[in-house]
């Protein structure tokens, strides 16, 4: 398999997630994953495949002791089903008791030139991405919602934890070379703050955190849990899952419509998007009827997979006909939009009742 090349922007090529659980230094989820209660789909698939340091977590959650789980977002467009992926994450490890704290990452926004404006980038964060993150059914005294160029406490943490990381250990983490500008530089650190954030002392002080991310996102994880004791917090624990597939195959990206479906799409339009999802079935009906399929490759079963079959007994029956031909991908593809469809039409109405309850979720 050829090797991913991780960068700060993203993930090239196909991914050796063994051989890079080893790179990075992190352990297979099996080393803790007898002690999750009540493992979510996300853990009994293997979806989530590695962690640092998550017993901390489970240990707090058994104990009934504090901690909290963060994921960012960066405002530059309306949420996916990627997206929602990591908030999914973050749903379960409220339900197990941790307070889920979520920075809206305008300033990386700007400062990565994925927009030129930065107050219209603030105001769509608040109209649209907010009230999106809300209706996914976080409770509003356990989850805490700030903005980072709004947030004084989140840039006063990144000015202490600045001097605790020099540059030549971000240009050896991020690659960054002479022509990178300083705000990037900046936001490294930046993203520590946000990700130590819930252990100020106004959020209850030092405390177990779990930041559920993408393996590359790992260099930030990196620089922060090197800088964390130095100023008198916990280190971070972090989950790493696999990357859900794009409707053509390959990445998905926000940015490009043809990959995702946005939360905010019509039905209609998600239908269509996932009829013309890549299709891991045979050439040829009769071909596929002969030799059957291949669900690491069919789109929409792995998105049944990592989001909208919930019944491990029933996943295994779609696999097992798609596998032998007696399930074809069309078949595949309109069970998932029925269930996409059903869940983009809730998902809009909770969003527009969310718009009243903003302030619920905020730091002010």
């Amino acid at each position: 398999m050829i090797m991913a090349k991780m960068t700060v922007s993203g993930v090239e090529d196909e991914i050796d997630y063994q051989k890079l659980m080893r790179e990075f230094g992190v352990e297979p989820i099996d080393t803790v994953a007898g002690k999750v209660p009540n493992p979510s789909m996300m853990f009994r698939r293997g979806i989530i495949f590695a962690h640092r340091d998550l017993g901390a977590i489970l240990e707090s959650a058994k104990n009934k002791k504090p901690f909290a789980v963060l994921t960012g977002f960066n405002p530059s467009g309306e949420l996916h089903l990627g997206n929602l992926f990591f908030l999914k994450q973050a749903l379960f490890f409220q339900k197990l008791g941790g307070t889920f704290y979520l920075p809206i990452s305008n300033d990386e926004t700007y400062v990565f030139k994925k927009s030129d404006d930065l107050d219209k980038t603030t105001d769509f964060a608040y109209k649209e991405v907010i009230p999106s993150i809300i209706a996914v059914g976080f409770e509003p005294e356990k989850t805490k919602i700030f903005v980072s160029t709004r947030t004084p406490k989140a840039y006063e943490l990144a000015v202490k934890l600045s001097r605790r990381a020099t540059f030549s250990t971000i240009k050896a983490i991020f690659g960054f070379t002479n022509d990178t500008n300083v705000g990037q530089i900046f936001y490294t650190v930046m993203q520590s703050a946000h990700i130590l954030f819930p252990q100020l002392r106004e959020y209850g002080g030092p405390k177990p955190t779990v930041v559920p991310v993408g393996l590359d996102q790992d260099p930030y994880l990196r620089l922060v849990r090197d800088v964390a004791e130095k100023e008198g917090f916990v280190k971070p624990s972090s989950t790493y899952h696999k990357f859900m597939p794009g409707l053509q195959g390959g990445k998905m990206s926000g940015s490009k419509p043809e990959t995702c479906i946005y939360l905010n799409d019509e039905p209609a339009v998600a239908r269509k998007k996932i009829m013309r999802a890549f299709s891991g079935g045979g050439a040829s009906l009769e071909e596929h009827r002969a030799k059957g399929g291949d669900t690491e490759k069919d789109v929409a079963f792995q998105y049944l997979k990592f989001m909208f079959e919930e019944d491990d007994a029933k996943l295994g029956e779609i696999e097992k006909a798609f596998r032998s031909g007696a399930m074809t991908s069309g078949e595949i593809k309109k069970l998932l939009t029925d269930r996409v469809e059903r869940f983009l039409r809730e998902h809009q109405q909770r969003k527009e009742k969310a718009r009243k309850l903003i302030k619920k979720f905020l730091i002010q």
